[in-house]
């Protein structure tokens, strides 16, 4: 065989090879990106949520047929299938820095309803502790601890367990304001095991306030920090320790249906404090996990909360937002119910007279909402 034909060959062979692994490589390539961006219902719910579905009908059959009338605006099938393919909106930036950039993740939260002033730039977080605070937390400032605090009594002993429907809990039970600690100005500092000037005191109060008003109680206490110290478990894993004691609460009462999990914003002193009246109030916040089946149903309930608190005492809410498991837990234990929420009250820098005030405006406006769904047969 001539050395010419011989190299044609070759050629042919090592080129046809060469083809193949590539080949190989794409498909393998391809397949492990679609994979990883699990095709679920909730993502491709996602995804399509502002697409007309109407006009994207339309916009199909005229493609085959011109005579067929176009309604609404022009939609872009290349933007709409990259988006499904990628996860990435071209006209929305976070959906690429938030992945890129971790401490951007946060602003993949979704604002449901937002007061005056709220824009993406106040959006609420938490931050998570460093190690060392968690484990060596600051101590009660005792001058700046308020009569009220320390005589607020939960002990729930008047009521028996199927009275019970309500149940309150803190998941990040060592979130504390500054202006209640010693030797505390960093607002990643604003932590103490202290139950008098933790988030644990605004359920203690809350709870004595529903109770007032005829509604059973069951305020849960549990150290969830403790529990993860014990089991050395990271600060993220928090929602898995409540869980447990979620779950434990409903098991041995099925009555449990509004569940409370109250927590403090990181943010400072100018987007979580409002005037009403002239008076300083702690700003809340409702934040609701889309990471489960039905989480629609809490997210009315958390909007009809804001609407009548929104009504009642204007300003006092910052508004509803919605969190995916991009941009937190996503579930945040409100799988247990369908009338669930998530509670921020005030940020690092509120005072307790704030507080006070604000837990108080929360519980005349949950009683209201409350007895208007169960006055029928509880009272």
């Amino acid at each position: 065989m001539p050395i010419s034909k011989f190299k044609y060959y070759f050629q042919f062979i090592y080129t046809t090879i060469l083809g193949v692994i590539l080949v190989f490589i794409l498909i393998s390539g391809a397949t492990t990106s679609f994979v990883s961006q699990k095709f679920s219902s909730d993502y491709i719910r996602g995804a399509l949520e502002k697409v007309d579905a109407a006009n994207l009908y339309s916009q199909l059959f005229n493609f085959e047929n011109h005579y067929f009338p176009k309604e609404g605006s022009t939609i872009s099938l290349s933007n709409l299938f990259f988006q499904v393919a990628t996860n990435i909106r071209l006209d929305d930036t976070r959906t690429l820095l938030g992945r890129e950039l971790p401490q951007l993740s946060f602003y993949h939260t979704k604002i449901i309803v937002a007061e005056e002033g709220t824009t993406i730039a106040q959006l609420p977080y938490e931050s998570t502790p460093s190690d060392e605070i968690l484990k060596n937390p600051k101590e009660a400032d005792e001058e700046k601890i308020t009569d009220d605090t320390s005589k607020t009594d939960d002990n729930n002993t008047h009521q028996s367990s199927t009275d019970k429907r309500v149940l309150i809990y803190q998941t990040h039970n060592l979130e504390s304001y500054l202006p209640l600690l010693k030797n505390a100005q960093n607002p990643n500092d604003a932590i103490s095991a202290d139950e008098r000037v933790n988030v644990v005191s605004l359920g203690s109060k809350l709870t004595s306030l529903l109770q007032k008003d005829g509604i059973g109680v069951q305020h849960d206490k549990t150290n969830m920090n403790q529990k993860l110290l014990d089991r050395k478990w990271k600060y993220t894993a928090s929602y898995s320790a409540s869980s447990e004691v979620v779950e434990a609460a409903i098991s041995e009462n099925k009555d449990l249906t509004y569940l409370i999990d109250i927590h403090r914003d990181s943010a400072r002193k100018a987007e979580t404090t409002s005037t009403i009246n002239g008076k300083s109030y702690a700003k809340v916040v409702f934040v609701v996990g889309k990471g489960y089946e039905g989480y629609e149903k809490n997210q009315a309930f958390a909007k009809k909360l804001h609407k009548e608190l929104a009504a009642k005492y204007p300003g006092i809410s910052r508004g509803v937002f919605e969190k995916s498991q991009d941009s937190g837990n996503g579930i945040y234990n409100q799988n247990y119910s369908d009338k669930a929420i998530l509670l921020e009250v005030g940020g690092v820098d509120n005072n307790q007279e704030e507080l006070n005030r604000t837990i108080d405006a929360f519980a005349d406006v949950f009683s209201e909402v409350y007895w208007e769904e169960n006055g029928a047969t509880e009272q």
